[in-house]
């Protein structure tokens, strides 16, 4: 699908330049898009490089750099917004990850609906998973395997993993499963789903902390056409449409009760697993492109020319005294965002 060209070029930023050299100035044309994506592993690719390759691949003006170009539209993820790029002669845009959020910018891309809290803030959802492999459809529906797709033993809430739940699936029938601990095997595990019968996550995070996760692994179960048996995280519960868009628990015995009634009611499962395959096609790379595209056409092209059109000593001076109460804002939301996620309420006590 080929895109409209934006009104203004539009500057992709990433500091990983060992990773990602050979992208900058390149012939696009000898760029292999399924090799770049491959190599995409963190949150600053995702929100740079991968957004980058996905708009460029589309035809629009976008490029990427390593440092704000000056007087330019420039795209920052939260970890690559530095203070001391002093990119106040930029018209800088921060990508919020899940993370504090960023101050030092004009306007900002948002994981999840519930970081919304200006006009100046714009939710596009996540890239669905590279490569993604979807469940084997002659698998039909059988549950037998529950799979966690993450380090289990970081962000799978420890009531999901005691010997008490695994027997009560075990009764059921079904056997647990998680991605690799190895980094390199984790990320492929990340994108198959093809022995998948249904997938689960729920995360023993500060509710703070909940609010800035994105609807990822809901979005990947629906490609991956897996039902879904999810934490009550507000981004999830933002994109709900109907029951049988995923199941949502607050305890083990929540979850083994959505599991009996899948394994019981085959009917169900069909109809969960072709309402996810729905739903998936709300989030397609060329529907997240086109959500791309008119944020950069729309909103930031205004805030742009509003920005070029201030007088000079607004420029010359304004600029820089407005970038000094960013900075103090933007350490102060650091501060607060590090206090939340460490001290904040949760939902299980551990």
């Amino acid at each position: 699908m080929k895109l409209e060209p934006l009104k203004y070029p539009v500057y992709f930023l990433t500091k990983d330049v060992d990773r990602w050299q050979h992208l900058f100035n390149a012939d696009f044309s000898t760029i292999d898009l399924d090799t770049e994506l491959r190599k995409v592993a963190s949150g600053n690719d995702i929100w740079g490089v991968q957004t980058y390759l996905q708009l460029k691949s589309r035809g629009l003006n976008v490029h990427l750099v390593s440092r704000p170009v000056r007087g330019q539209i420039c795209i920052a993820p939260y970890h690559f917004l530095y203070i001391k790029d002093f990119a106040f002669h930029s018209y800088m845009v921060g990508s919020q990850l899940d993370s504090a959020r960023p101050e030092i910018c004009e306007q900002r891309t948002v994981l999840s609906p519930a970081c919304l809290h200006t006009q100046d803030d714009y939710f596009i959802p996540q890239w669905p998973q590279t490569n993604l492999i979807p469940r084997d459809q002659s698998r039909g529906t059988r549950l037998e395997i529950l799979d966690f797709k993450g380090d289990v033993q970081y962000n799978l809430a420890k009531p999901f993993q005691s010997p008490e739940f695994l027997a009560s699936l075990e009764k059921l029938g079904i056997q647990f499963v998680h991605s690799s601990t190895d980094p390199v095997q984790r990320l492929i595990d990340f994108a198959d789903y093809s022995r998948s019968d249904a997938v689960i996550a729920v995360r023993n995070i500060t509710n703070t902390d909940l609010k800035l996760k994105p609807p990822t692994k809901l979005i990947n179960a629906w490609h991956g056409g897996c039902p879904a048996i999810l934490g009550p995280e507000p981004s999830f519960q933002a994109l709900r449409q109907s029951e049988l868009d995923y199941f949502e628990v607050h305890s083990p015995e929540d979850a083994i009760a959505a599991l009996q009634k899948l394994k019981e009611m085959p009917n169900l499962y069909q109809a969960v697993v072709e309402n996810g395959f729905m739903r998936a096609q709300e989030f397609t790379a060329d529907r997240i492109s086109s959500k791309w595209h008119e944020l950069l056409q729309g909103p930031i092209t205004w805030g742009y020319e509003r920005w070029l059109r201030q007088s000079l000593i607004e420029k010359s001076v304004g600029r820089p005294l407005k970038f000094v109460r960013r900075t103090l804002a933007h350490r102060e939301a650091i501060k607060d965002y590090l206090r939340q996620r460490d001290f904040g309420e949760r939902l299980f006590a551990e």
